[in-house]
């Protein structure tokens, strides 16, 4: 049986293999409510790019009168200034995720998050105000991005942990879909001084449902095996899987977690900030890993999906999208097709398909798609709206290119989109996961405001096609990457991707894909389990208990 066809054969045994009871409603409930802070970063996404071409809120901040360069450097800052906060927010995170639980930081994310919110509402015509808002909201979006994707990677069956995971990323562009239509809905029944702000609030909306759903799902359990506290993390395991505590499914999902760290911490001296990082570069393979993770942030954010997303109503005014409620209408659209994208993706691609192939498929188009819009940007610039409307074969190039735009956003949530999200939350041991995951996501936005800070110059000085070859020589580059660097990790379990990063980064190709033994289930009777943790105290559990 060939690779392409055994990896969706072996998932599917994988899942049948494993009790029908711990893919209960209860699950999906807790993993849908802990997934819903990713609208926030994507509301955030939507709102901002309609309202900064907003006439109203153009003239309240006093920035009609500016000259265009002048304007689009404006664009360019309130935009970015949310993901610069971002940043911050992923890196101060760390520093209680760890402490306070993964459920505590989630609610601590959320209150920056609303604050800066409200302050963008309020802020009444004062720029450094609107500014100052932006930032504390986005040092909130920053800490949810950290928290909710390492949450659901750690309450995840392995075998569906891709499409877990990945409900956040659909979240992401439900946020998008949002943002848009929620602007659209204002700008049909709200007065105009009224639309930019009344828009901005409604992202309280899903901010009160998942601050809710905080006190009903359960802790992380292997947040408490972290702790030393086995008792609560087979509780709350239980409540999760509905199995059992004795059964050996819960037993040995426990009994792994906590030996990985038993050992880990037997092994290594300290658990402070620093030991930590020690740790990740001392270590060839937590090494490898970090810098996997590291290059698949830096293409995916340089490779043109979030300038489209974020100037989408500029960047479709070159195709002959014009007017506010065309372009409206042509925005919202485009959220609704990357939104549904990453829908298909987290059910039907990563975790049958794979991760690996789903990226390469992904890029794929990508490339395909701005290449052609770069060509076309090349060849019309100059050319106004009314000289290609009246040359036929124009007019199907700029159709074409506006379709390009949409089937690019396919791409987008098949690939760059969603697996860095994906693979941050799972490569990493749980004893050094926090830290890297909250490194990553900081990258993430470090990248994310270099991106909306410089598209909006970019695409001037590039004389708009330049933007896009740009954009498409990064492609070229992520599919290299992916093809010599890209392990399989779907269905493997958290504790189990050792084996992939014991060789060199350009070798992974070679053994990217899991065999039957890789997707086999923890299974261990209570006897076995609690041998396994006796072995795991002699090597440092005493150890982790007195650290917690």
């Amino acid at each position: 049986m060939g690779a392409k066809d055994s990896m969706i054969a072996r998932t599917r045994r994988s899942m049948a293999a494993q009790p029908r009871a711990i893919f209960s409603w209860y699950l999906w409930v807790c993993a849908a409510l802990m997934a819903l802070p990713g609208t926030c970063k994507g509301f955030d996404e939507g709102n901002i790019a309609r309202v900064i071409v907003n006439k109203d809120f153009l003239s309240k901040f006093g920035l009609d009168t500016l000259s265009p360069a002048a304007l689009a450097d404006a664009k360019g800052w309130i935009t970015a200034i949310a993901t610069a906060g971002a940043v911050f927010g992923c890196l101060s995170v760390v520093l209680i995720v760890d402490r306070i639980g993964r459920l505590n930081a989630l609610r601590v994310a959320t209150v920056f998050y609303g604050a800066g919110v409200l302050g963008q509402a309020l802020s009444n015509g004062n720029l450094s105000a609107l500014y100052a808002s932006r930032f504390i909201g986005g040092f909130g979006i920053g800490g949810t991005t950290v928290v909710s994707p390492m949450f659901l990677a750690e309450i995840a069956p392995q075998s569906v942990r891709g499409m877990i995971i990945m409900m956040y990323a659909a979240c992401q562009q439900l946020g998008v879909v949002f943002g848009f239509w929620v602007m659209y809905g204002v700008h049909l029944h709200f007065p105009a001084a009224q639309q930019w702000w009344t828009a901005t609030l409604f992202q309280f909306v899903p901010l009160g449902v998942w601050i809710l759903g905080t006190f009903l799902v359960p802790e992380s359990p292997r947040y408490f095996l972290l702790r030393g506290d086995y008792e609560k993390a087979s509780i709350n395991l239980v409540r999760l899987r509905r199995l059992p505590a004795d059964h050996p499914l819960v037993q040995g999902e426990l009994d792994s977690a906590a030996a990985q760290i038993a050992e880990e911490r037997s092994v290594k001296t300290g658990s402070g900030y620093f030991a930590i990082w020690a740790e990740v570069f001392a270590t060839a393979s937590n090494r490898r890993r970090f810098i996997l993770l590291f290059v698949c942030h830096v293409l995916g954010q340089w490779s043109g999906a979030n300038a489209i997303t974020q100037y989408s109503p500029t960047i479709l005014g070159y195709f002959g999208i014009t007017g506010d409620s065309a372009s409206l209408v042509a925005t919202g659209c485009y959220a609704v097709v990357k939104f549904l994208s990453a829908v298909a993706t987290g059910a039907f691609l990563v975790d049958f398909v794979g991760r690996r192939r789903s990226l390469i498929l992904g890029i794929s188009l990508q490339l395909a798609t701005l290449s052609y819009l770069a060509i076309y940007l090349g060849v019309t610039t100059g050319r106004s709206s009314a000289s290609i409307d009246a040359d036929g074969n124009a007019l199907r190039a700029s159709q074409g290119a506006i379709a390009a735009i949409y089937i690019h956003a396919c791409g987008w949530s098949i690939g760059w989109f969603s697996m860095p999200y994906l693979l941050t939350s799972e490569v990493f041991p749980t004893r050094i996961r926090s830290h890297c995951v909250s490194f990553m996501m900081a990258l993430h936005w470090a990248m994310n405001f270099g991106n909306s800070r410089s598209t909006s110059s970019f695409l001037v000085a590039g004389n708009r096609y330049g933007a896009f070859v740009f954009f498409a020589g990064i492609c070229v580059v992520s599919l290299v990457f992916v093809f010599y660097c890209m392990p399989e990790t779907a269905g493997r379990s958290l504790e189990g991707m050792d084996k992939l990063f014991a060789v060199p980064l350009h070798k992974i190709h070679t053994i990217a894909y899991p065999s039957d033994e890789d997707l086999k289930p923890e299974m261990k009777s209570s006897a076995t389990g609690a041998a396994s943790m006796e072995s795991a105290d002699d090597k440092g559990t005493a150890r982790h208990r007195e650290l917690a």
